[in-house]
């Protein structure tokens, strides 16, 4: 028996089918929170389980979408606090293959980016990476659309101030 999903856009879903088109979204989001391939597996695999644990208080105030990259930053952030979370930096290639730049440019703006707070990275992955929109961006994130503006502004600030050094 497959768990049945509450319609999007008029179709039922099953839980694999919403895992075949949101996996890879979920697990690029949380590569770009937790900056370790093996621990953005295993959110996708806890975003997965806690959905269906707790698939009835999807409301449908937002997407499916939205709602899994929700509970993919609760998890990604309950893990950066818990004790065990080893604070690595990012030694995946966290970029789409097909965004192309000088090798020496890419080399720059990732280390850029590496210094950049979790949530600055975060905001400018979602904007910058994912294209999403401030809107969807405050919906994630949980936060004001005015102060997702804000933020992605001092964080774009902040890129700018590295890459000149």
């Amino acid at each position: 028996m497959s768990l049945q999903i509450p319609k999007e856009k008029n179709k039922t879903l099953t839980l694999p089918e919403l895992y075949e088109k949101y996996s890879k979204d979920i697990f690029k989001y949380s590569f770009s929170i937790l900056k370790n391939k093996d621990d953005a597996k295993d959110a996708v695999q806890e975003v997965f389980v806690k959905y269906a644990q707790n698939e009835s208080s999807f409301k449908g105030n937002c997407s499916y979408k939205t709602w899994l990259l929700v509970l993919t930053r609760n998890y990604c952030y309950n893990k950066i606090k818990s004790k065990s979370f080893n604070h690595e930096r990012i030694k995946d290639d966290i970029w789409n293959k097909n965004y192309e730049t000088d090798y020496d440019t890419h080399i720059t703006i990732k280390d850029a980016l590496l210094q950049l707070s979790t949530e600055h990275n975060e905001l400018i992955y979602l904007r910058e990476y994912e294209c999403y929109s401030y809107k969807e961006i405050a919906e994630v994130t949980e936060q004001s659309l005015e102060n997702v503006k804000i933020k992605i502004f001092r964080a774009r600030q902040h890129l700018r101030k590295l890459l000149k050094d």
